[in-house]
C-alpha cells in the first residue's frame, strides 16, 4: 500500500539521520543538529507560550512596516550560537520599533549587538553587558555549566564583532556581572531590551528585573533561549506568562513582551 510504503520510508529516514549517522565521523555533527532541531520543534508544538508568525507579530508592536533588514555577513563568527533566522527576527523587531535606546545582557561575541545596530536609527545608543575578562566562570554565582562554557569561549573576545567597526561609536560596553548590575545607573527608557545572558533561574530573574526597571512606557523585551535545553528559562517565562502577555516568535527561541500590548488591552 502507498501509505505503508511512505511511512516505512519516513521511518528509515529518521533512523538513518538521528541514529545511524551518529556513528559516522563525517555526519555526526549534522545528526546532532537534526536531533536538536527535532526536540526544539517538539517543545514549541507543546509549549505554554505559543508561537506567532513574525509577519503577524510586528503589527501588534505598532511599529513601522518592515520591508527588509540588514544582517551580519556570512564571514562573521557566530561562536556556535545564534542563527540567521534568529538574527533576522531580532533585526526585524528593531527595524519596526526604531528605538533610541537598547539594553542587551549577554554580549558574547557581539553578533546580536551588530544585528540590532545595523537596523536601529543612527542616533540609537546600545548598552551591552557582559562579564569582565578576569571573571572566572566557576566563581561567578548563578552560572550553569552551559553558561560557564560560553564564558570560557568568549574570554578576551567579548564584542569582537563590533570592536573594529564604525558601529562601535554607538555601542557602550559594560563589563559587569549582571547579578550585581544596576541598569538604571547607566540608562533610562530602554525601548528594546534583549536578554541573552546567564540561563540559570537567578540570572534570568535578575536580568528581567533590570529590564523592567528601565523599560520605556512602550518598551519591548525579548528573551532568547526559550526551549528545551534551558529549563530554568522555560520555567521562568512560563510563570511570567501568567502575569504578562508573552508570545514566541515562530521559528525562533525568542519570547517577547511589549508594554504596548498592555496599554491597548
Amino acid at each position: 500500500m502507498p501509505g505503508v510504503a511512505k511511512a516505512l520510508c519516513w521511518i528509515g529516514d529518521v533512523v538513518q539521520v538521528l541514529v545511524l549517522d551518529r556513528f559516522h565521523p563525517q555526519r555526526r555533527a549534522l545528526s546532532q543538529q537534526a536531533s536538536t532541531a527535532c526536540r526544539s520543534l517538539k517543545f514549541h508544538s507543546r509549549s505554554k507560550i505559543r508561537p506567532v508568525n513574525l509577519r503577524d507579530l510586528l503589527p501588534k508592536l505598532g511599529g513601522q512596516p518592515v520591508e527588509h533588514v540588514t544582517l551580519p555577513g556570512p564571514s562573521m563568527d557566530f561562536g556556535q550560537v545564534g542563527s540567521q533566522t534568529g538574527y533576522h527576527a531580532l533585526a526585524s523587531v528593531v527595524k519596526a520599533l526604531q528605538p533610541k535606546v537598547i539594553l542587551e545582557t549577554g554580549t558574547y561575541l557581539g553578533v546580536s549587538t551588530v544585528a540590532m545596530a545595523l537596523n536601529a536609527p543612527p542616533d540609537c545608543r546600545i548598552y551591552t553587558v557582559d562579564l569582565p575578562d578576569e571573571a572566572s566562570p566557576e566563581q561567578v554565582p548563578g552560572l550553569n555549566a552551559t553558561d560557564q562554557g560560553h564564558v570560557r569561549a568568549s574570554r578576551h573576545r567579548v564584542g569582537e564583532a563590533f570592536l573594529h567597526s564604525p558601529l562601535r561609536e554607538r555601542i557602550q560596553q559594560i563589563r559587569e556581572d549582571s547579578m550585581t548590575f544596576r541598569a538604571e545607573k547607566w540608562l533610562r527608557n530602554a525601548e528594546v531590551v534583549y536578554i541573552d545572558g546567564g540561563h540559570s533561574l537567578p540570572c534570568v530573574t535578575k536580568d528581567t528585573e533590570n529590564a523592567f526597571r528601565v523599560l520605556a512606557p512602550g518598551g519591548t523585551i525579548i528573551w532568547d533561549d526559550y526551549f528545551h535545553l534551558y529549563p530554568d528559562v522555560v520555567s521562568f517565562l512560563d510563570k511570567l506568562a501568567d502575569e504578562q502577555p508573552l508570545h514566541v516568535i515562530a521559528g525562533t527561541n525568542y519570547a517577547i513582551y511589549s508594554r504596548r500590548w498592555q496599554r491597548s488591552a
